[in-house]
């Protein structure tokens, strides 16, 4: 009575132990082939209870990873047959990340308990890493997807010729480390690895075999030329993408800034009326810049508000900028005031372009630009929606199939930087390209009118042939005109015009008699103009962004002729 009352509690004790699910028994038989693909044949006999297996069999193959030395591994695999109990299975396949998993079984459930056999037959490529000595292969046997423990497993890999025992090298590891494997090789160029111990559930098992070169054939240059296509598809199309996007834009950008440059444009002998020179400047750039400022602080200066000094600082010239007299709002443009009232708000208030006063010129600055962005946008220019869309739909046409074809890939993270390189190229795009309105467009003939006709009058007047119908270029006009041509980038030209048609002597002592400017004697008038234009405009770019000051002052140096005796 005593033995079967022990009996029955051992029975008892056992059975939750004898029916717990597991992998009884998992073979991997994998050939390699001559052309470097590896045909893999896995048989697994499972225990199923109805707790993990009940459906079938779930099993990861890994894509992408590292080997034992630490060298990136890439696997292209293919499932070319299922079967269970030697029986044609229903599988399906989907992508996880870097892993392939392999669902068997469909929605009816397995008998239960059970021992079915599974038999996984597909093939592989890219799994062989080519050195230079010799050549290695490395499988995951088992992958650390396993739910439940191993209690039996071998690996064997076979070369697609013999080889000796001793030009073999082989390595196995578990996935919890250890090492309970015992190896044998044949000199039919196998090898084979025989689990000692069980193995624990989510521990995997890789298997490493390196043999002579030439047992297998290595790909060919356009094999591989596939292959990193394959795995960069995704990043071509971003480059590309990118690419095409930057060209759009900087062509895009270039017919929309400038709709007028070189059509045909009646000539204008003088500026449009209630327009300041940083308005023309700024109709025609479409966003606003150093020279910007200096147009209007030179016209305000022409229009005896101001006063330019130009003095010594060095192997330099500095500016200094006094107020003369009251009545800002008397100056012509809404613009004009602004920059007057925040730069000098008193008569007789004085500053030097220098790093000190950079936060009353930074202020002047952002005054005057608000006052032409209030005024010129966008009744006179606003952003070109239509080029904006065309930019936005190369950028999501690019990103949209290079994130498909690199989700899986290596190249991704470098894709994903590409994409988003393309936001602030967009952004830029979007803040520059601009398209006038129809009052924009008048605007904009007339400056290039006015712009050509400065022009114009040097040739003119170099050639002696000014014409009976041109205005008389005096002092006077050569003055009042002066700020246009620096806002138009033609200052050195209508210097000369100035220049031709008075004389030079004539020209020097009307410049020097200029109520408005005050400082380093005028010896040349090219250099003179070049001050008014390059020279005012860096400095004031110098002391607004002090990350550029030694640029500005440099460019503003070389502007001025470096001359702090003469200009």
């Amino acid at each position: 009575m005593i033995r079967v009352v022990i009996a029955l509690l051992l029975a008892c004790v056992m059975a939750p132990a004898s029916a717990q699910e597991r992998i009884l028994r998992h073979d991997v038989d994998a050939r390699i082939l001559a052309d470097g693909r590896i045909d893999v044949t896995e048989r697994l006999e499972l225990r199923a209870e109805g707790r993990i297996f009940r459906h079938g069999l779930v099993r990861d193959f890994p894509l992408r990873g590292r080997g034992l030395d630490g060298e990136p591994l890439v696997a292209e695999l293919q499932i070319r047959d299922v079967l269970r109990d030697g029986r044609a299975e229903p599988w399906r396949v989907e992508r996880v990340g870097d892993v392939l998993r392999l669902h068997t079984g469909d929605a009816r459930h397995l008998s239960m308990p059970s021992q079915p056999v599974y038999t996984l037959h597909y093939r592989s490529a890219r799994q062989i890493v080519f050195g230079e000595t010799q050549d290695a292969v490395t499988l995951a046997a088992m992958g650390t997807g396993h739910q439940v423990p191993v209690e039996q497993a071998t690996v064997s890999l076979t070369l697609p010729a013999p080889v000796e025992v001793g030009s073999l090298r082989t390595e196995g590891v578990t996935g919890a480390g250890g090492r309970d494997l015992h190896v044998a090789l044949s000199a039919i160029g196998q090898a084979r690895w025989t689990m000692t111990r069980p193995l624990p559930a989510h521990t995997g098992l890789r298997v490493r075999l390196a043999f002579p070169k030439g047992i297998v054939a290595a790909p060919e240059p356009r094999q591989q030329a596939i292959w990193w296509l394959r795995d960069h598809a995704g990043l071509v199309l971003a480059l590309a993408g990118w690419l095409v996007l930057a060209i759009y834009c900087v062509r895009r950008w270039q017919r929309v800034r400038q709709p007028l440059v070189y059509g045909v444009v009646p000539l204008r002998d003088e500026p449009p009326a209630g327009f300041s020179p940083a308005g023309l400047r700024y109709i025609r750039r479409m966003h606003y810049d150093a020279r910007t400022f200096a147009a209007d602080l030179l016209a305000s200066a022409v229009d005896d508000h101001l006063r330019l000094q130009r003095t010594p600082q060095g192997a330099r010239t500095g500016w200094r900028i006094e107020r003369t007299r009251e009545g800002a709002q008397a100056l012509p443009t809404m613009e004009q005031r602004a920059l007057v009232s925040a730069l000098l708000p008193e008569p007789r208030d004085t500053v030097e372009l220098r790093r000190h006063a950079s936060a009353r010129i930074a202020q002047a600055w952002k005054a005057h630009e608000t006052a032409l962005r209030r005024r010129f946008q966008p009744a006179l220019f606003r952003a070109h929606r239509g080029a904006i869309v065309g930019a936005l739909a190369i950028a999501v046409t690019s990103a949209g199939p290079a994130l498909w074809f690199s989700r899986h890939a290596p190249s991704l993270p470098a894709t994903l930087l590409v994409i988003a390189s393309m936001a602030p190229v967009l952004l830029v795009f979007v803040m520059l390209v601009r398209e006038p309105t129809a009052e924009g467009r008048k605007l904009l003939a007339h400056a290039e009118g006015l712009r050509r006709s400065m022009a114009s009058t040097a040739k003119g007047a170099r050639r002696g042939a000014a014409g009976a119908t041109a205005p008389l270029l005096d002092a006077a006009r050569y003055a009042r005109l002066l700020p246009y041509a620096v806002a138009l980038d033609v200052e050195d030209a209508w210097t000369s015009a100035f220049a031709a048609s008075v004389g030079v002597p004539a020209a020097r002592k009307a410049v020097a008699g200029f109520s408005w400017y005050r400082g380093i004697t005028v010896t040349d008038l090219g250099r003179f103009s070049r001050s008014m234009g390059d020279s005012l405009s860096a400095r004031l770019a110098a002391v607004v962004h002090p990350r550029r000051r030694r640029h500005g002052e440099t460019g503003g140096a070389r502007a001025a002729g470096g001359d702090t005796g003469q200009a």
